[in-house]
């Protein structure tokens, strides 16, 4: 099956909304044209109606600096339009608030809908409490960093003066501001995965912001044709025998890597440079060196970057046998910029095939390769999923279901499922109606008996293939938790962590994904329960790193896991850049 990108003027995911398209940097400041003028591209964002701010029905930009506690005024005139368009001059857009306002804006919106057609249904912010509007602020404080905030509904960009004294904004990153609305969009998918849990789920968040951060950047041909500068001869043209995975990590990503954020260290830029250099090794995962929570995540990064680079070498292998010498740069940077989007479509689309606590990195792959499966069953002309596959192996992580050589999840038995009582129709919007169907079928299920449960979301999807093909799913989360002491945990078969008093008072969280097909079957399901296996590892991880005495805001928590990327420097293991 030939996989495309369409094209069109119009939202994949609701065809009545037109798109307009608005400037922004491709990257940061830091990247630059070869005459030194500002690298930029568009993005398509929905055309809805606007106030100043800008102010949409998603996003709305709240321009207050808290550090100097000034309130930037928002642009006055035809909101809706772009002054920016043919503006290349950099230090005009670095030191035009308008236009940092208008950049979040566009990114963030662009992240939305990335998300929105990915997933085949709308998405909703991470809120405490309900509410449709993420704000922005591109000027939030003077400080190096950037944060999610799920209690003020909010994402906060800081600045700083750089080694030169020139002020550095990072709502000015392409990958700052993709990886912050990543943040807010996966706390409104999967809630729980901020709860302290496995180093892997610690790991999550970040490693995953930080891959759509990276190939949402990638997806734009104009970032992509200025990385392949230092492979390009003086015909325009990128001889093959440079194309290979040396010539593109080593050389082309390399450059972009270092000129990207080479003043941002520790926020989410410096991530590129660092995943680079993890060369591919089977004991990585699970060894010491990547048991800490930042490197995890940037496990998880190198995985997924050397995954695309090898997607974009095998989209490039027809071009071998109808070029003698080469092929022309801006056709490589198609090829790559079209690896990125669809890459970025399935590393998205995998998180309604994940459990809704507890995840791992061998349930992400498992994840990838389901979400592929079901849209793309025929694989054969580029093998997505065999690349994925034998990528994440060569860093040390198989698929959690080892029953299949194909890595996906396995569909459950037909005859161990009952509808007795349920109305499918209700079932795909009803909560209620689920946990009627989670009730009849909760020994079939595993679910604890003595453990709360409740269904947390019910997601109607419509998925639409490049070949036009619909794939119609519901997608369905439940939650238990138990909450003991931990000389009750014997009793459920968990090991109590070594040195924890019987009188600590902890809480178990269990759940599962379920996916229900077009005609009411039970496709699959994916979850742990409160009593499981993995129960004992979870909490002697976070009974050793301290996280039974903390109780701060999520919000506090993304801003010091950013702060502490900035403290650590990075360690690769010995080896070339790969």
């Amino acid at each position: 099956m030939q996989r495309t990108v369409p094209q069109g003027t119009h939202d994949p995911v609701r065809h009545d909304v037109p798109m307009r398209r608005w400037t922004i940097l491709a990257q940061d400041p830091g990247v630059l044209t070869s005459d030194g003028r500002a690298l930029t591209t568009t993005v398509a964002v929905a055309a809805e109606r606007l106030e100043r701010g800008p102010k949409g029905h998603r996003i709305h930009v709240v321009d207050y600096d808290a550090s100097a506690n000034v309130l930037y005024r928002p642009r006055t005139g035809d909101v809706a339009s772009d002054p920016y368009a043919d503006v290349t001059d950099i230090e005009r857009l670095v030191g035009d608030p308008h236009f940092h306002q208008q950049n979040v804006y566009a990114i963030a919106m662009a992240t939305l809908k990335e998300f929105e057609c990915a997933l085949g249904r709308p998405v909703a912010w991470g809120f405490e409490h309900p509410g449709h509007q993420l704000k922005l602020a591109p000027h939030a404080f003077a400080d190096a960093n950037a944060y999610y905030s799920r209690e003020s509904e909010s994402l906060a960009f800081g600045y700083f003066p750089d080694r030169r004294g020139r002020i550095v904004y990072t709502c000015l990153s392409h990958d700052i501001v993709a990886h912050e609305t990543t943040h807010a969009l996966l706390d409104g998918l999967r809630p729980f995965y901020f709860q302290p849990s496995s180093p892997d789920q610690a790991a999550f968040h970040e490693g995953f912001a930080d891959v759509v951060a990276l190939l949402s950047v990638f997806r734009s041909q104009t970032v992509v044709e200025h990385a392949l500068g230092p492979l390009t001869g003086r015909d325009g043209r990128v001889r093959f025998d440079r194309l290979d995975l040396d010539g593109l990590a080593g050389t082309a990503l390399a450059r972009l890597a270092e000129q990207m954020g080479a003043a941002l260290d520790g926020v989410p830029s410096a991530t590129l440079r660092a995943s680079l250099r993890i060369e591919p090794a089977e004991f990585h995962y699970g060894s010491a060196r990547f048991e800490e929570a930042h490197d995890r995540g940037e496990l998880l990064v190198a995985i997924v970057l050397r995954a695309f680079v090898l997607t974009w070498l095998r989209r490039l292998e027809p071009l071998r046998a109808d070029r003698v010498s080469g092929v022309s740069r801006s056709v490589v940077a198609e090829e790559g910029a079209t690896a990125a989007k669809q890459l970025l479509r399935i590393v998205i689309r995998a998180i309604d095939y994940l459990p809704p606590v507890d995840m791992s990195f061998p349930d992400y792959l498992s994840a990838l390769l389901t979400a592929d499966l079901q849209l793309y069953p025929d694989d054969s002309r580029y093998h997505y999923r065999d690349i994925l596959r034998e990528t994440f192996a060569a860093y040390g992580v198989v698929p959690s279901s080892g029953t299949r050589s194909d890595g996906a999840w396995d569909p459950p038995r037909v005859d161990s499922f009952t509808l007795a009582g349920t109305h499918f129709a209700r079932m795909q919007s009803d909560p209620t109606e689920v946990f009627r169907f989670v009730w009849e079928n909760r020994k079939a299920l595993g679910i604890e008996p003595n453990a709360f449960t409740r269904v947390i979301s019910v997601r109607p999807v419509l998925r639409v293939s490049n070949d036009e093909t619909l794939l119609r799913e519901t997608v369905v989360e439940y939650v238990q938790t138990l909450k003991i002491f931990a000389n009750e945990l014997k009793a459920l078969g968990i090991e109590k962590p070594a040195d924890m008093p019987g009188t600590q008072f902890i809480t178990l969280y269990g759940g599962g994904s379920l996916v229900f097909g077009e005609y009411g079957q039970l496709k699959f399901h994916i979850g742990t329960g409160v009593a499981s296996a993995r129960q004992g590892d979870r909490l002697r991880s976070l009974w050793e790193q301290g996280h039974f005495a903390s109780s701060a805001p999520v919000a506090q928590r993304i801003a010091a896991m950013h702060r502490d990327r900035a403290l650590r420097p990075f360690t690769p293991p010995a080896g070339r850049m790969w």
